[in-house]
């Protein structure tokens, strides 16, 4: 028995770190979090709140995707990124998107785009202007 938390073969009150390994798990994911380029951690990190939110129902899926009838006629322009942000429910699929979206977004900010933050922006704005204006057209 431990005499700190009452449990049995604890490893961390028996080590005297009392959870240290815990701690250090998320000292390591902070630290890789601050580590990341500006637009990929602001990207990331937008989809994962958007996607939160979602998942705790303080907003739903119907107040995120495009709609351009709603854009136009009643003023919803978050409608306009929203759609870039929501990636689907909780699950394997939203971790594999994050995982992807977050490697290659760091590939290219470190790698293509590399001193040039501004560019890098501008190609994802570019792009989400690009697959608006292409759904548009097949509309």
């Amino acid at each position: 028995w431990c005499g700190r938390c009452s449990a049995i073969g604890c490893r961390g009150c028996q080590s005297g770190g009392g959870g240290g390994e815990a701690m250090a798990a998320y000292q390591s994911l902070l630290q890789e979090y601050r580590r990341m380029p500006t637009v990929t951690r602001a990207y990331t990190t937008a989809c994962v709140l958007t996607t939160a939110a979602v998942q705790l129902e303080f907003i739903t899926p119907f107040q995120l995707y495009f709609n351009p009838d709603l854009i136009v006629k009643k003023y919803q322009v978050w409608r306009l990124l929203t759609n870039f942000l929501f990636f689907g429910p909780l699950g394997f699929s939203f971790l594999f998107n994050m995982i992807f979206l977050y490697r290659y977004c760091r590939m290219l900010e470190e790698g293509s785009f590399r001193g040039r933050t501004a560019d890098f922006l501008l190609m994802f704005i570019f792009g989400g202007f690009l697959m608006t204006v292409s759904f548009l057209q097949c509309t």
